[in-house]
């Protein structure tokens, strides 16, 4: 019966106003603004919320809507929130603010793919009638201290001196790995992000998307993912009433001429669906793909797309992270630029601060902005949320800001240079990504991946 229960894909809604946001400092006034006008329901999703002035204003915010007599949801990700876990969530509870929290860090670790299944989305719903969705979190943009931190770790990690081996054509020791540490002191700009103001009938599809994920997340934390448990059993009857609902509930009224299409990721029926939107939008493809994502590690049928549009002659631009976030994920990624390279596909890397960016425009009327990477956490774990834009003008104003990127902060990487690269840098971005298609092998997704 839960089976039958499962949300379907959302469809195409008409009618609506979409708005580009360009970096928390354009999505935080207006969020917290909207906030504060609630006068029935919020529903805030986030992976990270930070400990700091923006984690403040929206704590003050929430607390404020709820004494108010407006319900407050928040949920928050047991990985990613624990700064708001432990930071906020207790003031929160205090002033009437429900928390849940996916699948929250136990004091001791067990391996277990579970782990990986994070709650990545990025929403912002009140009282049915506005939405932000998009790929920013609940943090300062100028906020780098997460990235600080790793950083320090990974370099502590390699103090030994401790050596690899390749054969007989060279050596790469473990102190080649050491991530230089002014990376993040030399002119840090602020995260480069983005996310959507919705109005009209598509925020129904995301106010029934949240509520769904509220419903998932039982006791202590625990997500179901396959109906089984005593708990689930219980809210079965809950849900059916609260679809009942959604079913008879009137559509936003419209507030624009923009097509709009929530795409989510789950772990149930929907588990492909935003890898497939982009498969079909680039095999659509005639004439140009922008696309900006801040971990690329595309699985095959992706990256195939994309060669197949560029062979097909369409100009295609990947602009992706330059500076080392994630250490690993940086060299692997890097592996994959000399066969894109090849088929003349252009790679800038972005250096004036961060690139948290998951968006895409191709050719003049398709757009899609979200929380969803394209690499096997966001492909095969999480869960994501991305909306798809049908809509010129949308299109255009993204791929205008996509470029101007790429003009004033992105660095070409150019064939002939990166063929001549060292041969300790080629070695370890290949053993970096051969580690990456071994964990995915090893998990069981081979044949998804």
């Amino acid at each position: 019966m839960a089976l039958s229960m499962l949300p379907p894909q959302a469809p195409e809604r008409d009618g609506n106003s979409a708005r580009l946001l360009v970096g928390g400092v354009a999505l935080f006034p207006q969020a917290l603004q909207a906030i504060e006008q609630a006068k029935q329901e919020v529903r805030i999703e986030t992976y990270i919320f930070a400990d700091d002035s923006v984690g403040e204003a929206f704590c003050e915010a929430m607390c404020n809507a709820a004494a108010r007599g407006v319900t407050v949801r928040l949920v928050l990700d047991g990985f990613g929130g624990t700064e708001g876990i432990q930071t906020w969530a207790p003031r929160l509870k205090q002033h009437g603010v429900k928390v849940r929290v996916f699948r929250p860090e136990g004091f001791v670790f067990k391996p277990s793919p579970r782990r990986l299944r994070r709650m990545h989305r990025k929403m912002i719903a009140v009282d049915g009638q506005t939405a932000f969705v998009g790929g920013i979190n609940l943090i300062d943009d100028m906020n780098h201290e997460n990235e600080r931190k790793e950083l320090m770790r990974a370099n502590a990690r390699v103090e030994k001196p401790v050596q690899f081996s390749f054969g007989k054509s060279g050596v790469l020791s473990a102190r080649d790995l050491q991530v230089n540490m002014d990376l993040l002191d030399q002119d840090l700009g602020p995260r480069y992000d983005f996310a959507v103001a919705l109005q009209g009938p598509v925020v129904h599809d995301i106010w029934h998307s949240m509520e769904w994920l509220w419903l998932q997340i039982g006791p202590g934390g625990k997500v179901t993912d396959t109906f089984n448990s005593d708990w689930w059993k219980r809210r079965i009857a809950q849900y059916r009433d609260t679809l009942a609902q959604h079913r008879a509930q009137a559509l936003p009224p419209t507030a624009g001429k923009v097509k709009v299409q929530l795409a989510v990721r789950d772990n149930f029926r929907l588990r492909r669906r935003i890898e497939r939107a982009y498969l079909q939008a680039l095999g659509r493809a005639q004439s140009t793909v922008v696309l900006a994502n801040a971990y690329f590690l595309p699985g095959r049928k992706m990256r195939n797309a994309i060669v197949a549009a560029r062979r097909r002659g369409v100009v295609v631009k990947l602009l992706l992270q330059g500076r080392i976030e994630y250490r690993f994920q940086h060299y692997a990624t890097q592996y994959l630029y000399s066969s894109l390279l090849d088929e003349g596909v252009e790679v800038y890397e972005y250096l004036p601060g961060f690139l948290h960016a998951k968006v895409a425009v191709i050719d003049s009327n398709w757009a899609t902005v979200g929380s969803s990477n394209l690499d096997p956490l966001s492909s095969l774990f999480a869960r994501e949320a991305n909306v798809i834009v049908h809509n010129r003008e949308f299109a255009g104003q993204l791929r205008k800001e996509l470029i101007q990127a790429i003009e004033r902060g992105g660095r070409q990487v150019l064939p002939h240079d990166h063929a001549q690269r060292p041969f300790k840098a080629r070695a370890l971005s290949w053993l970096c990504y051969k580690l990456m298609l071994l964990a995915v092998f090893v998990g069981g997704f081979g044949s998804r991946y």
